[in-house]
């Protein structure tokens, strides 16, 4: 396994901005990635603050000695009692069997990091990964992409789920579960890792209750001699730890609002669109009713808290009474969530996706708000795994990766399909032609004969001509046959490194290398040498 670095720019022009130091950083952020220093100056200003390390610690460790743990984990968590420890974080959704390949891009990004920094500051830096549970679109999570026979085909678990839930709290149903998993393992193939991979999930499975559940124990299978450090924002305990923040931002409430939508008029003045969607009440909290999370809305003139249909209604005083006695009753949104992290973590940096540096740049004045810096935002690292037949494949139809992963194939097909088709193409047009011609003439001679033949000729015209159509379809389809083996390898380049015309990442899932290349799939990938220099990684096999 090899690691090369290649410049390809993002679809997002602020993402691109960022990374090549084209924006007014600190209009949108508080700290310049680009700067050798940041994480020198970001360590001295979180010396500054007092974060609740004990209780914190407390938490850390009793939530992840619940499942199959690694030591290393609980001495990481031990050293955040370490005043001058801090952490490198960022988050995901807890995906089905892991989810999509960036959230495994994530995590390497956190522990790379935190190493790194390490051993620059020479102060404890622990790797954390935030699991985004208190979510509650199980659509989200609950389905894998697999590669068929018949093309690239979703597949979702047998499991219907349409309420507000959390993630964490959405059981799972144990009937057909493993069904489910042997069946995505199946469109792998079998390998010798693949017997192995299915016990050790179906262990999981067993000793899981909870989705979520089953993402930690494979994340800490995967990543646990690293000592990552996990948290569940679904967690009821953990909202205890968040209830005196909870109460400052219901204290805070219209002006998070009010900050929000002015950051959003300083990116509009810059020509950058919004990603964050906020109605006029927003109040930027859930609150739990029944077991389903209500998005509350807030009216300034009533003092009242409720949701959108009125499903629940408490004034301030009663919800700040919610935030003391019931935190568990509360969790963020898109908007509180980042905030509330960098409360209960001293956050070195935020690793975040291509889509999260842009709404993170809408919540600059939010953060001012409620008295905190915003962390340096530093984008994940963002890879292709490139394997040793694709490569050697795109070398067979003369492209590079660069120009594959660039775009250039899908014009680099059609080409080649042109070029293979291109005699019989042009031999059919003119035969259409010379017979248009003469069928003119027989029309002509027709029409003298009997004006009402007229749409009887016309429809004959159009029969003969769609044989021709037939006939062309028909060779090209030979054609084709006859040069299935050069096809094959535009189609294989396509399905491995941009499914569906989207990023290899989003796709496809980590379980299809592991069961092909086994467990050191994940420690010869950590053992590469990345850098964060915003370059596009791609991992060769």
């Amino acid at each position: 396994m090899e690691v090369l670095d290649l410049s390809l720019p993002s679809s997002n022009r602020l993402v691109n901005d960022y990374l090549s130091n084209k924006m007014d950083i600190e209009k949108f952020f508080d700290y310049d990635i680009q700067s050798p220093l940041v994480y020198e100056v970001r360590k001295k200003d979180l010396e500054k603050r007092h974060f609740e390390r004990e209780k914190l610690v407390e938490h850390l460790v009793s939530f992840n000695k619940r499942l199959n743990y690694h030591p290393h984990t609980i001495e990481n968590i031990h050293k955040l009692l370490d005043a001058q420890s801090v952490v490198v974080i960022g988050g995901q959704q807890a995906g089905v069997l892991t989810g999509p390949l960036y959230t495994i891009h994530k995590i390497v990004s956190i522990i790379k990091l935190a190493k790194e920094q390490e051993e620059k500051l020479n102060i404890p830096v622990i790797p954390v990964f935030w699991i985004a549970g208190e979510d509650h679109d199980f659509a989200e999570i609950n389905h894998l992409f697999v590669n068929l026979q018949t093309g690239i085909r979703k597949r979702a678990v047998p499991q219907y789920h349409n309420r507000k839930t959390m993630v964490s709290s959405i059981e799972i149903e144990q009937d057909g579960f493993m069904e489910w998993i042997e069946e995505v393992f199946e469109t792998y193939g079998e390998t010798n890792h693949t017997n192995g991979l299915l016990e050790l999930l179906n262990g999981f499975v067993e000793k899981s209750k909870t989705y979520v559940d089953f993402f930690i124990q494979i994340i800490n299978e995967l990543f646990g001699e690293t000592g990552l450090v996990l948290v569940d924002s679904g967690s009821k305990e953990i909202r205890t730890l968040q209830s005196p923040y909870f109460k400052k931002m219901i204290e805070k409430n219209r002006e998070i609002h009010d900050s929000l939508l002015l950051q959003q008029e300083v990116l509009s003045s810059y020509q950058y669109p919004k990603t964050i969607d906020m109605n006029e009440s927003s109040a930027n909290l859930f609150y739990t009713q029944n077991d389903e999370r209500i998005l509350l809305e807030y009216n300034v003139e009533h003092d009242i808290f409720s949701g959108k249909n009125n499903e629940c209604i408490l004034c301030g005083d009663e919800l700040l009474e919610v935030a003391i006695e019931k935190p568990e009753l509360l969790s963020n949104n898109v908007v509180t969530r980042p905030v509330m992290q960098e409360f209960l973590f001293p956050t070195l940096a935020f690793i975040s996706g291509p889509g999260e540096v842009s709404y993170w740049a809408e919540l600059k004045k939010v953060f001012e708000v409620m008295e905190i810096k915003m962390p340096p935002v530093l984008p994940r690292l963002m890879m292709t795994i490139v394997e040793r037949a694709i490569e050697s494949n795109i070398e067979e139809i003369g492209l590079t990766i660069q120009a594959v992963l660039s775009g250039e194939l899908v014009k680099a097909k059609e080409t080649w399909l042109e070029k293979q088709t291109a005699d019989v193409d042009g031999i059919i047009s003119e035969a259409k032609k010379e017979v248009e011609l003469i069928h003119k003439k027989v029309r002509n001679v027709g029409l003298e004969v009997d004006h009402g033949l007229a749409d009887l000729l016309i429809k004959n015209a159009q029969n003969i001509q769609s044989q021709f159509d037939f006939l062309k379809n028909t060779f090209n389809r030979s054609i084709l046959k006859r040069n299935e083996i050069e096809l094959n390898r535009f189609n294989r380049i396509e399905k491995s490194l941009l499914p569906l015309g989207s990023p290899q990442e989003r796709l496809w899932n980590v379980f299809y290398y592991l069961n092909k290349y086994g467990d050191d799939f994940i420690k010869d990938l950590l053992a590469l040498p990345f850098e964060f220099n915003g370059k596009h990684k791609v991992i060769k096999m």
